[in-house]
């Protein structure tokens, strides 16, 4: 299976050699330039203001003892354009040619959904960030959907107080994906990128992280104008990032690590260091739908697994070898690390073009000897998905990597041993089957052209996938934890199936040269459900047969799928919402 960097690859005779001499600097750079190029020589970048695809939408939240302040949407429309021109000039810095953000707008500009709280201002702190998403949605549905769309709330949630020094109590926090995301920052009559050149006019306020802060209105603005950049960063699903070793000097810092977001265009009032984007920010950027104008992945469909994970020195330096196994291989990996007793602000940030099916090398920094380090490693791909799995590790004096056990996502490598040091388990050699098979590379089976009679179809290559949690998965369960790696149902680790959980699908081409299929429906064990889901197999778009299932409980489905050409299988929630929805498919066998 190839990987997408096409330019890349044809080039790499003349241009990888060249950059591997570099600094890392120039090789991120130079990378995050290739991948640009690519997706331009691939339609991918739409310029047509208007045929976009994705738009961010605004939402003004005011509470009910208020009015909209004099000129709040002309301030606010300076604002939104320059956070916008901030990020189309950061990600042009690296070479990502953008517009920056794209804001929903209507025939008077930008447009702002307005809406008007339940309570007073006072009875709104910073952490009724849930209530108000909640009368957000409740008052603005169907007319923005969280779930698929990317959302800004500004709040107007401040007061001055008898001294004159501004009071903030809005929630300010971020959160996203490439399919959708939320977050919500401050406003007061103050906030205005006009005002960023005021290196005289005072203010003091008091926020969440400062009290009685006093500053110039230009300092202000840069902490708040830096704090929206900043929460809309994780709203594209940035994280935080204190960029490569060295990559910022004394006059920049990084937007996304500790303290970035209060150095925004320091600049422009006198200030010492200003806010930008690392490189690995740019280089998971540079996939986001709402700067690529590509469609946006709204269901997890991608089947990944990451084999193995391995640290080792290597020519004075120290290298994460990171093997995996996927559907659609990603253009770049996005190693985060950071000492386990520092702020996650703190962690240093190395990347990687993938330039291999099923394996990449990131050169990181040295460690310290028996300090734990956790390390995020985010898989991106070409439709502006992230697969992540962290990671916690020790080096000990000797030169040793230790990786901590039951910390972070399941690996097949560390499993083995977990399982192999596990003297209690009487299902030790079922497990290790499944791991030590999972190693292997095997391609999936061609349901077309296989010459057996019989075969189970997790081994069998789908049509579509999708799942209502993680990522597809064929004889394991998810990743997610070590603890639910495998398929358990009534204390049995099933070695062949499908993980399910609801919604899902599985989709098959069987070509009309199937007779008959025997498949267990169950929830895996621990799945608090108690209503049950419903477990339907579709054959040629017609409904075969379907059951609901509870927990502790099987249903086997045995049919007859002559003449079936599309086979589906389909797990649906009984409740309305999919949490614990742990539906599994086991053992699920065709025979011709």
């Amino acid at each position: 299976m190839k990987p997408r960097l096409n330019l890349i690859e044809i080039n790499s005779d003349c241009i990888l050699p060249w950059m591997k001499r570099q600094p890392n600097f120039l090789w991120i750079m130079l990378s995050i330039l290739l991948i640009t190029l690519n997706q331009f020589a691939q339609g991918a970048i739409s310029t047509n203001k208007n045929k976009l695809l994705h738009t961010v939408k605004v939402v003004y939240f005011y509470p009910a003892d208020k009015k909209l302040s004099f000129d709040w949407k002309n301030r606010l429309d300076r604002t939104l354009k320059d956070i916008s021109s901030y990020y189309k000039t950061e990600l042009g810095n690296s070479g990502f040619k953008s517009d920056g953000i794209s804001f929903e707008t209507d025939d008077s500009g930008y447009r702002y959904h307005l809406v008007q709280g339940a309570k007073s201002s006072n009875d709104y702190t910073i952490n009724s960030g849930r209530e108000i998403e909640n009368e957000i949605f409740e008052k603005l549905a169907p007319a923005i959907n969280p779930n698929t769309e990317h959302i800004l709330v500004i709040n107007a949630l401040s007061h001055k107080d008898e001294n004159g020094t501004y009071i903030f109590h809005s929630p300010y926090y971020g959160r996203g994906s490439a399919s959708s995301g939320l977050c919500m920052v401050a406003d007061c009559d103050l906030l205005d990128p006009a005002l960023l050149t005021d290196a005289s006019t005072k203010i003091t306020f008091t926020e969440m992280f400062a009290t009685n802060k006093a500053c110039t209105v230009g300092e202000f603005n840069s902490w708040y104008l830096g704090g929206i950049a900043h929460e809309m960063g994780h709203l594209f699903g940035l994280p935080h990032d204190h960029g490569f070793p060295n990559e910022f000097n004394s006059k920049t810092i990084s937007l996304m690590g500790e303290y970035g977001s209060r150095h925004y265009k320091d600049e422009k009032w006198g200030g010492l260091k200003s806010a930008k984007f690392s490189k690995a920010s740019v280089f998971q950027l540079s996939s986001h739908p709402i700067f690529t104008q590509r469609p946006k992945p709204i269901q997890q469909k991608n089947e990944f697994l990451l084999q193995s994970f391995k640290l080792f020195q290597a020519e004075n330096t120290t290298k994460l070898k990171l093997q995996y196994r996927a559907g659609t291989v990603p253009y770049g990996v996005v190693a985060l690390i950071h000492p386990y007793n520092t702020s996650e602000y703190l962690s240093n940030s190395f990347t990687a073009v993938v330039n291999q099916s099923n394996s990449v090398e990131i050169d990181i920094a040295p460690f310290e000897g028996n300090i734990p380090y956790e390390i995020r490693m985010l898989f991106l791909f070409d439709n502006g998905s992230v697969k992540e799995y962290r990671k916690m590790v020790s080096h000990s004096n000797d030169g040793d990597f230790l990786t901590i056990n039951n910390f972070g996502q399941a690996t097949v490598n560390d499993l083995i041993r977990v399982v192999e040091n596990d003297s209690l388990d009487n299902q030790k050699q079922a497990k290790l089957s499944i791991l030590n098979q999972l190693l292997q590379d095997d391609q999936p089976i061609n349901l077309k052209t296989i010459k057996k009679d019989s075969i189970f179809l997790s081994d069998a290559a789908w049509e579509e996938a999708y799942v209502g949690w993680e990522n597809p998965a064929r004889n394991y369960y998810t990743a997610e934890s070590n603890a639910l790696f495998f398929l358990e149902n009534s204390a049995k680790v099933y070695r062949k199936g499908l993980y399910a959980h609801a919604p899902s699908l599985y989709k098959y081409k069987l070509a009309k040269k199937w007779r008959q299929l025997k498949i267990i429906a169950a929830l895996r064990d621990g799945a608090q459900k108690p209503e049950g889901i419903q477990f339907i197999i579709r054959g040629n778009g017609k409904i075969l047969s379907s059951h609901n299932v509870k927990p502790n409980e099987q249903h086997l489905f045995d049919l007859d799928i002559t003449g079936v050409d599309d086979l589906e299988l389909l797990t649906q929630d009984q409740s309305g919402n999919n949490f614990n929805a742990w539906s599994i498919w086991c053992n699920p066998y065709l025979i011709k």
